[in-house]
């Protein structure tokens, strides 16, 4: 990765974004539901559960790795259920996020390097390393992989990286203008920034 900048995306103008300084907004997150993105709490006993129970309008995912879920909104919350197929035994859930995370993102652009084993920069998908590497040091996580920008731009590759807090984004912030990339260094890759 080089030639790191900030890339202020337009989505950045609209009501659903707060310019906290610059290049670094604040969001309401809400998690797209794919396998391994919930976070469930189990409902053990109470009003509210017995309220989840009550509830009628339950909907299967289409997405075969959820078939075992189904969910419903009610109160402003998103509820699951989980139905063991040998007992009949029914758990119930709410999604933790279900109102979503407030998350502190910024966007990059850069140039990627295809010598250094990353993404042609043609290619609409960023290689997955250096930027797994750069989420586990600055602890963030990838929000938008600008699908649209990505495929149109044969020079640049966009990327937004989030986190709930709002140093971590400063710090991501520290590679603008520096070269990023992994080095094999005798049995380990390591991430250079310089």
């Amino acid at each position: 990765m080089k030639n790191i900048r900030s890339y202020d995306a337009s989505k950045y103008s609209t009501d659903d974004y707060e310019k906290i300084e610059e290049g670094i907004y604040r969001t309401t997150y809400v998690n797209v539901v794919s396998d391994g993105d919930l976070a469930l709490k189990g409902l053990d006993e109470g009003d509210e559960l017995e309220a989840v129970k009550a509830l009628t309008d339950w909907k299967k995912f289409d997405d075969e790795d959820l078939d075992e879920l189904e969910y419903t909104f009610h109160s402003g919350k998103k509820y699951y259920k989980e139905t063991d197929e040998d007992s009949g035994e029914i758990t119930y859930y709410e999604d933790m996020y279900s109102g979503g995370r407030e998350m502190y993102v910024t966007s990059l652009v850069f140039e990627p390097e295809p010598e250094l084993d990353e993404n042609e920069p043609t290619d609409a998908y960023i290689s997955q390393y250096p930027l797994e590497d750069i989420l586990d040091k600055f602890f963030c996580e990838c929000c938008d992989d600008y699908l649209e920008e990505n495929t149109n731009d044969r020079v640049n590759s966009y990327v937004e990286f989030g986190s709930e807090d709002i140093e971590d984004i400063k710090s991501l912030r520290s590679i603008i203008g520096k070269h990023v990339y992994n080095k094999q260094e005798g049995e380990y890759i390591k991430l250079i920034i310089e």
